[in-house]
């Protein structure tokens, strides 16, 4: 079983607060990651040791997430469609989203299958998945059309927790014999079951995606007659 450390960054008037230690655990035994320096934080009259953030004019670049702020969110890949079996579909374990302005660490089950891991950009449609999970597919294969007709690997965001049918959603489906497709359906076929419902298809950019130039001048993007 994979388990998640929840990450936060708490910022106060006076000093910087952190957990003493972050600790996973695994079946009976528990990992530690480290504990936070036992020091007392410096007080604002004495300032920060020299070679420290804000000392001799150097500073650190920083970024803290807002309140609000959705962090990417790592998923377990499931395997590729077509081809992909229920038992692989259920095979990976997920994780709860890290609450709006944190994040998590992924720790991956090296008992768990090895399909790999993939990171989607924070939104709120990937932090509502409570139980996510990737497939890799082909654009041609969900009939998604490109720019310049390329056909890309994409990536499928699918909850499973979200299995009831409605049909004007996209949902991955198991037929009566275990074969898994991928469609929305005015009905549930008989003897056919919902494992989970699309959230998300993520494209990438190709350079064969590109605009493709009729060799005049006046169409390239930088002239300025």
């Amino acid at each position: 079983m994979r388990s998640i450390v929840l990450a936060c960054l708490a910022v106060g008037s006076d000093a910087f607060m952190a957990p003493h230690r972050l600790g996973v655990k695994r079946g009976s035994s528990s990992i530690e990651l480290g504990s936070v320096a036992e020091r007392p934080a410096p007080t604002m009259s004495e300032g920060p040791p020299m070679g420290q953030h804000g000392t001799g004019s150097k500073f650190m670049p920083l970024t803290q997430l807002d309140s609000e702020e959705y962090a990417p969110r790592t998923v377990q890949v499931a395997g590729v469609l077509p081809g992909l079996t229920k038992e692989e579909f259920y095979a990976p374990q997920s994780a709860p989203a890290a609450p709006p302005g944190q994040w998590q660490f992924d720790f991956s089950d090296p008992e768990g299958p090895q399909m790999g891991t993939i990171a989607f950009p924070g939104s709120a449609n990937v932090q509502a998945c409570e139980d996510p999970v990737a497939i890799v597919t082909n654009s041609a294969h969900l009939h998604i059309s490109l720019a310049n007709n390329v056909e890309a690997e994409v990536v499928v965001l699918i909850d499973r927790a979200n299995t009831e049918f409605y049909n004007n959603k996209f949902f991955l489906f198991a037929d009566a014999a275990g074969t898994t497709y991928l469609k929305w359906q005015s009905e549930l076929p008989e003897g056919h079951e919902v494992l989970g419902r699309i959230m998300l298809v993520q494209i990438p950019f190709l350079s064969t995606m590109g605009k493709k130039t009729s060799g005049w001048m006046e169409e390239a993007d930088d002239y300025s007659g």
